[in-house]
């Protein structure tokens, strides 16, 4: 809405921004978040009351992140941002190894590479993954079991 563009003075992907960010950061962090909210809702209802309360609770909240993490330092911050990056793989990685069988089937039956298997993922189970990120896998997995077996 360009009422909220107004107010907080960003624009609609910026806003996203600030609102994926908030999903990242820690507990204390969002609870800090929320206390500078409420404040920020009261003061933006004095000076908009002709705008609807949910209207105003969503600015209030872009406007409370925005101010926290202004407070963060750079470090902190680019640490939240890789620890998200890092989430994203273990997600793909937990996926992928709800389906092993069908990687070891392509790899070992059909002898195809791990470029294939990428690539037949993405076709059949609209599943994302690098190639690589299945090497890593296979090489955990099956190096150990060949290991194990001998």
């Amino acid at each position: 809405m360009k009422i909220i563009e107004t107010i907080t003075k960003f624009s609609l992907e910026v806003q996203n921004q600030k609102l994926r960010l908030f999903v990242r950061v820690d507990l204390s962090t969002k609870l800090q978040i929320l206390q500078l909210q409420k404040q920020l809702f009261h003061k933006l209802k004095n000076t908009h009351s002709d705008v609807d309360n949910a209207t105003l609770t969503l600015t209030s909240l872009i406007l409370a992140i925005e101010a926290i993490v202004n407070q963060i330092d750079n470090i902190n911050l680019n640490a939240i941002k890789l620890r998200s990056k890092n989430n994203k793989s273990t997600k793909k990685r937990q996926k992928l190894l709800g389906y092993w069988a069908i990687v070891r089937t392509l790899k070992v039956d059909q002898n195809m590479s791990f470029r294939d298997i990428a690539t037949y993922f993405a076709k059949y189970h609209k599943l994302e993954v690098s190639y690589s990120t299945i090497y890593t896998l296979w090489n955990e997995l099956e190096n150990n079991t060949q290991i194990m077996e001998n």
